[in-house]
């Protein structure tokens, strides 16, 4: 139920991005991260902010300055930021996007502690492109949050299936839950398909899904179930 709601509000806000123009607007669905997030991220005992830094708007008047409207096109990045050492600190966790489609501040490494982050962020004008990372943090110099290390960065060459080939990565998406209780900590899922070039942009040929566990011992995520299906043709 949560998985095929996630891809409703996804498939809702790749509909109204893609209808979006410069000088146009939609009414996009609510976000992730609408309404920024603050957790203990580094343990200090102080909340950080994880949030989307709006870059520039596009809407009826063309490019503004942020803050952004709940109805235009964005340019985003995800950032988590920290009040120490007398002044506001913020480290940078993705590329520049356009829209949030997951943010959750979760127990990725199932040490009983919610401090890590897990996002994915989409871009382009059919949301196509995608960025997700599993984050995690500790304290830096001045008691400032800092990376401790990513957990898991998607798509990469190692988190992404072997290409069938012909065929180039297509689009893919993320996410992040207890798929398999028998397993300690949360699993991640991941979903994309693989498109020839003759492929219309609707319809790529192949589609894999990998499911991915924890391994406390590399602080990373392994594969340990994969499926590639070919997927069928329409037929007029």
């Amino acid at each position: 139920m949560i998985a095929t709601m996630r891809r409703t509000l996804l498939s809702l806000l790749i509909a109204a991005i893609g209808s979006l123009s410069v000088g146009a607007t939609a009414d996009l669905p609510p976000q992730p991260l609408d309404t920024p997030l603050q957790a203990d991220l580094d343990g200090d005992g102080s909340p950080e902010t994880v949030r989307a830094h709006e870059i520039v708007c596009y809407g009826q008047r063309g490019r503004t300055a942020p803050p952004c409207a709940k109805d235009v096109l964005r340019s985003l990045y995800v950032e988590v930021t920290d009040h120490c050492a007398g002044a506001a600190h913020a480290i940078r966790l993705s590329r520049e996007m356009n829209f949030m489609s997951l943010a959750q501040i979760v127990d990725a490494d199932g040490d009983g502690r919610a401090r890590e982050l897990a996002f994915e962020a989409r871009a382009g004008a059919t949301g196509r492109g995608v960025q997700a990372k599993v984050v995690a943090f500790r304290p830096g110099r001045g008691g400032c949050v800092a990376v401790r290390k990513t957990l898991f960065s998607y798509p990469m060459p190692a988190t992404i299936g072997r290409r069938p080939p012909g065929t180039t990565f297509a689009s893919g998406e993320m996410a992040i839950k207890d798929f398999a209780p028998r397993l300690p900590g949360l699993e991640l899922r991941t979903s994309e398909t693989y498109a020839r070039p003759a492929d219309a942009g609707c319809c790529p040929t192949y589609h894999r899904v990998t499911y991915w566990r924890f391994a406390p011992g590399r602080q990373a995520y392994s594969p340990y179930r994969t499926r590639l299906t070919r997927l069928k043709k329409l037929t007029r």
